[in-house]
């Protein structure tokens, strides 16, 4: 008997090491469409406060189309292969997981197929409200920016709920933590109290996780910087022209009407803007209306030129980096906001096209 009862001992032993070993490994395979990039690496990244705030976990060389990288990992994690401009979250856990850049997609492992059929729900609903649009714009007439906003507003809630489900059984799992950070908290139809009511049911394994901590945050500096309140001051080292320290409230609260204006040289549709902005700024009395363009998240020298080939003659603050977006809870640009005489926030979210009408009305 003692001799059996070591045999099981042992065989006990070997099965745990067999099972902690392969327990832990994960193989990517990353599948581009053709060859085109061999000879480069593809990156596996985590995220550590958002897409702009990464750290490469893995990588590996691209060989005829295909790139493989080994490790461990000791939990899932949510994750993503960059490589140029191409983007494919994926969940990091044991097991072969198989990444289709083309298509955006990866599978093969437990969570992977989950986050997958996920996204193949979705993107089946925007193509439902999409034929609807397409089917309809004809007949709207004038109404048609109405019909989009309405079958928006229908797929956003929609979207939603499918969300929802699949984050009930994932609350303690990566998976859950994906679904909230890029689709939950990312809808249009969300403000200060309903998010807030959102991270209080997903729980505290999602709440702690980093960007969505950084989400809110944002959340909470929207709604400190909120219309009617009072501007919040912030100091750019070097950020004005000629290279010395500059601050919002050289501008703001100043006794004149101040439409601020975050925006980056390599943002298109902030370049689009800049001759309705320059409209509005030659349009209006100087001695109550006064433009600030704030450069945020770009490089010097590629500011500059944008500001000489757009002819933007008006005030700025350059190389602002994320200082003012944190601040003010700005999480696309362009982003425009009128800051009345006094210094309060009249009015956020302006829309390049309104921006007359809204300066019109106050002056």
């Amino acid at each position: 008997m003692a001799g059996i009862s070591r045999i099981l001992i042992v065989i006990a032993i070997v099965m745990i090491l067999v099972s902690c070993d392969g327990g832990t490994k994960y193989t990517i395979n990353v599948k581009y469409p053709d060859n085109s990039l061999d000879g480069q690496y593809s990156y596996l990244y985590r995220f550590e406060r958002g897409v702009r705030d990464v750290e490469v976990v893995d990588s590996a060389l691209i060989n005829g189309g295909i790139a493989v990288m080994e490790g461990e990992c000791a939990a899932t994690e949510l994750c993503a292969i960059i490589n140029q401009r191409e983007r494919v979250f994926l969940i990091l856990e044991p097991g072969v997981i198989d990444v289709e850049i083309e298509k955006g997609l990866a599978s093969g492992s437990k969570l992977n197929d989950k986050w997958t059929n996920y996204q193949n729900e979705l993107s089946n609903l925007g193509m439902k409200y999409n034929d609807i649009y397409q089917g309809k714009m004809q007949e709207a007439g004038e109404n048609v920016q109405a019909l989009h906003d309405s079958l928006l507003g229908e797929y956003v809630r929609e979207s939603l709920a499918i969300s929802h489900l699949v984050l009930a059984d994932n609350k303690e799992n990566s998976l859950g933590r994906a679904i909230f950070w890029l689709e939950i908290a990312q809808a249009d139809l969300m403000d200060y109290n309903k998010y807030n009511a959102e991270l209080n049911e997903a729980g505290r394994y999602i709440s702690e996780y980093g960007p969505i901590q950084a989400i809110t945050a944002r959340y909470e500096a929207m709604a400190s910087t909120r219309e009617g309140m009072m501007f919040k001051d912030f100091t750019i080292e070097g950020g004005n022209l000629d290279g010395s320290d500059a601050k919002l409230s050289d501008y703001a609260g100043r006794g004149k009407y101040l439409l601020v204006d975050f925006w980056a040289s390599w943002c298109g549709p902030c370049r689009r803007a800049m001759p309705l902005i320059q409209e509005a700024y030659k349009a209006f009395d100087k001695d109550k209306f006064e433009v600030l363009s704030i450069a945020v998240w770009d490089e010097h020298d590629e500011t500059l030129k944008a500001i000489e080939a757009e002819g933007m003659t008006w005030k700025h603050i350059i190389d602002a980096g994320s200082i003012p977006t944190e601040m003010y809870g700005v999480n696309g640009i362009p982003h425009l906001m009128l800051i009345g005489p006094d210094g309060v926030i009249l009015h956020r979210g302006i829309a390049p096209a309104n921006i007359m009408k809204v300066i019109g009305e106050r002056l």
